[in-house]
């Protein structure tokens, strides 16, 4: 199981990416003519965003709000690699990472590290998800008023799903809909490789549902399809996830027919 990922900084900063709004890390005298000219310190992000260390140093990065929904975000002046320097962002994205952070504490604080262990915190089901299936795609189409008929198992039907998630939010999606999500990428998968639901017996982490294809060492891992797409940053995409699942299976798919004489 994949273990809890961002953006490769941890909890704190956001990472540089092609997000920001600057081309290139603003340097602290253009940080502090921002500051003085159009900044204002958000003080609920700076608290948010300290982090103290081990060794006792405590790491103070500093957010200001600026005019035209954009942040700017300093770091620390004693930094030993960017001291004062900084980038901005757009809002949307900033409070979106914001919220992802926030997220990203809570796992590690409640021990979700993992994508099955996070699947099973907000699992209605759990071990006994197969009993539900069915109720659990009518469920889907409901709470998220999608026609049944557009939930056909193709990848085209998971953009619709991405899509409306989106709208019904993701901490709703995450609370809510975490089982139904694994069942219909389940049944989308299951159909494109015509494969089949099984509890998994064998590997670390316990019972959790997969799409087997008769060859033992191969789990098309619906879990993490839907916690790579409900974790990151970037908006949901259920039909990209799903899509890496079966193309990473490929090979290992390939060899294992060839190990058992298939």
């Amino acid at each position: 199981m994949r273990s809890v990922s961002g953006t490769g900084r941890g909890f704190g900063s956001p990472a540089r990416t092609q997000i920001t709004l600057n081309q290139k890390r603003l340097t602290k005298k253009e940080v502090r003519q921002l500051i003085d000219t159009e900044g204002k310190l958000h003080e609920e992000y700076t608290n948010f965003f300290e982090e103290k260390y081990v060794t006792g140093f405590i790491k103070r990065d500093k957010v200001y709000e600026l005019p035209g929904d954009r942040f700017l975000y300093v770091f620390d002046e004693n930094d030993s690699s960017i001291p004062g320097k900084g980038d901005i962002y757009p809002k949307d994205y900033f409070l979106r990472f914001v919220k992802w952070n926030q997220r990203v504490r809570d796992d590690y604080k409640n021990n979700r590290g993992s994508s099955v262990d996070h699947w099973r915190y907000y699992s209605k089901y759990r071990e006994k998800i197969l009993d539900h299936v069915d109720g659990l795609m009518t469920e889907l189409s409901g709470t998220l008023n999608i026609d049944k008929s557009k939930l056909d198992r193709s990848y085209k039907s998971l953009d619709i799903v991405s899509r409306t998630c989106e709208t019904f939010g993701l901490d709703n999606t995450i609370n809510k809909l975490y089982d139904n999500l694994v069942i219909y990428v389940g049944e989308v998968i299951k159909e494109r490789v015509n494969g089949h639901w099984e509890i998994n017996k064998m590997n670390y982490g316990g019972d959790y549902p997969y799409i087997g294809v008769d060859l033992p060492e191969v789990q098309y891992m619906t879990v993490n399809v839907v916690w790579s797409a409900l974790s990151g940053l970037d908006e949901i995409n259920l039909r990209k996830e799903a899509g890496d699942e079966v193309k990473r299976l490929g090979p290992e798919i390939q060899f294992q027919k060839w190990r058992h004489g298939k």
